[in-house]
């Protein structure tokens, strides 16, 4: 796997053509006429900050975000592993890794492809330090782990234990990605089995995830997340309530094509399942 990985990262520092099947099922929109910018194939090398670790991370922060197009997303990660490979100790540069890593592999429709960029996203927040004095790169740990074990099913339930510990230190700072702590938390409770086999607590995921809700009202998955736990607990009136302030969040204007797309797929998914209880 090791080597998979590291194939993996010298093509996307590169720049490689091949690229683009490992991140396939990406949206292009452009205006006509508009010349699209070379994400895949641009030479960061030749920028003027290649040297600078901060400025190369704090480039690829700024352009890690949902609403932007795959390719972006992809540029963003090699931004950040070059900023990475500039120096291994610089903790602010990993955590850029951490997040670009989860928001291109949440993006890509390529199983594999996924796995190994959410295994470089694992590696980038512990190089960060999870621990208790750095509830960001814990919280990116745990999001880039849970695909991983959302991937692999049974086969890493024993995940789920260092998933939560994370989780709980990137409450200290629960603002983060939007309430993301509070609403990933919230949804692991409410995934997870039931004690005694497992750690899930419907009590604890509806207070989480109305507390995300109240914290940050504009972004969807807020809403999303606490309507099905509100399924689960019968309250289905006031589920499809926050499925409906969810489908009018979820624009493309703000969140891009695949987010939105995605969401209020998920959304009417979730209101056919209440409308046939």
């Amino acid at each position: 796997m090791k080597t998979a990985v590291s194939i993996f990262v010298i093509l996307l520092i590169s720049g490689c053509s091949f690229q683009k099947r490992l991140v396939g099922g990406a949206e292009v929109v452009q205006a006509a006429g508009e010349a699209q910018p070379d994400w895949f194939g641009a030479d960061i090398k030749l920028l003027p900050i290649s040297n600078n670790t901060d400025a190369m991370a704090e480039i690829a922060a700024a352009l890690s975000v949902r609403s932007a197009p795959l390719g972006q997303k992809v540029y963003a990660m090699r931004l950040a592993l070059y900023a990475n490979s500039l120096d291994k100790k610089n903790k602010h540069a990993a955590i850029v890794l951490a997040r670009a890593a989860f928001l291109l592999a949440d993006s890509t429709e390529d199983e594999e492809a996924m796995k190994k960029i959410a295994e470089i996203g694992v590696t980038a927040a512990r190089t960060a330090g999870v621990n208790e004095n750095n509830p960001e790169a814990c919280y990116y740990f745990a999001l880039n782990q849970g695909l991983l074990v959302r991937s692999k099913g049974l086969f890493a339930l024993n995940k789920l234990p260092d998933i939560l510990n994370a989780l709980k230190i990137s409450q200290k700072k629960d603002t983060i990605d939007h309430a993301g702590p509070l609403r990933v938390l919230g949804i692991l409770y409410l995934k997870a089995p039931a004690w005694p086999s497992g750690i899930g607590d419907l009590d604890k995921a509806l207070e989480l995830l109305e507390e995300a809700v109240k914290k940050e009202p504009a972004y969807p998955q807020n809403f999303m997340f606490y309507a099905e736990a509100l399924i689960e607990d019968d309250s289905r009136e006031k589920a499809l309530q926050n499925l409906e302030i969810a489908y009018q969040l979820a624009v493309p204007e703000i969140w891009g094509v695949y987010y939105s797309k995605k969401w209020r797929d998920e959304i009417e998914a979730l209101r056919q399942k209440i409308n046939k209880s």
